[in-house]
């Protein structure tokens, strides 16, 4: 199958026309994250914080086990703010596969290298973006993790986050008291800051996640599906 670099409007609307059956009730509401072994994974430095920092904290904090993986842009410079900005959010497991931006599908053996990371570490728990959201590295993650699953099949529970794409979550969990550490986490982000202000950005839209579910002053929005499902969706999505 030849899977898309990047989305078109046809995507889009499959995936609402698959998911509308999930957006009939509100999203589920939690102040305390799922409990269990934690894999993240980030196509960029800085994807992990934007999209689920708050409530990475918040899985730390439960003493959950966490490990981030980065795929690209894996620069000095970038690497050390990663170490600085993961530190804030107390996690210390972490990955940095030196791949080149904007080319992951086309990196060989990747999907190889990510297998044995899923294998060895045994996931209970997968944050990843979201299946639409509109960036190549961000889509090809899900291509990745879909070719992989294909093979394997995981049993395990994908939250998929926002970055680039605001989502129809089914999942929003409250990160008031984690808001702090999830701003301060994303100020270490430097190099990314000096263009975006990302940490206006993340936590606006956490800020107007928290107001229209009801779960808290800050909230993070995700979608939440078994593995099996998340799998079923793509394949309806970008599947020809």
């Amino acid at each position: 199958m030849k899977l898309p670099h990047r989305i078109k409007w046809k995507h889009v609307r499959r995936l609402y026309e698959t998911l509308a059956p999930h957006m009939k009730a509100s999203p589920i509401r939690e102040v305390v994250p799922e409990s269990g072994r934690v894999l993240v994974l980030s196509p960029h430095i800085d994807d992990d914080v934007i999209g689920a920092g708050g409530c990475l904290r918040k899985h730390v904090r439960a003493g959950d086990f966490v490990k981030i993986v980065y795929f690209a842009d894996c620069t000095e410079a970038r690497v050390r703010e990663a170490e600085e900005a993961a530190a804030i959010i107390g996690v210390s497991d972490l990955e940095f596969l030196g791949y080149e931006s904007k080319r992951l599908l086309e990196c060989r053996g990747l999907d190889d290298r990510l297998s044995v990371i899923l294998k060895d570490y045994g996931p209970d728990i997968v944050y990843l973006p979201s299946l639409f959201d509109r960036h190549n590295d961000h889509l090809a993650v899900n291509h990745l993790l879909a070719a992989i699953h294909d093979q394997f099949h995981f049993n395990f529970t994908v939250c998929a986050y926002e970055v680039w794409t605001a989502l129809v979550p089914n999942l929003v969990v409250d990160i008031t008291d984690s808001v702090a550490e999830k701003k301060h986490a994303l100020s270490r982000y430097k190099s990314q800051l000096a263009s975006n202000d990302w940490v206006e950005a993340a936590t606006s839209l956490n800020r107007f996640r928290g107001v229209t579910s009801g779960a808290g002053t800050y909230a993070e929005g995700f979608m939440r599906f078994s593995m099996k499902e998340y799998y079923r969706i793509w394949q309806t999505v970008y599947g020809e």
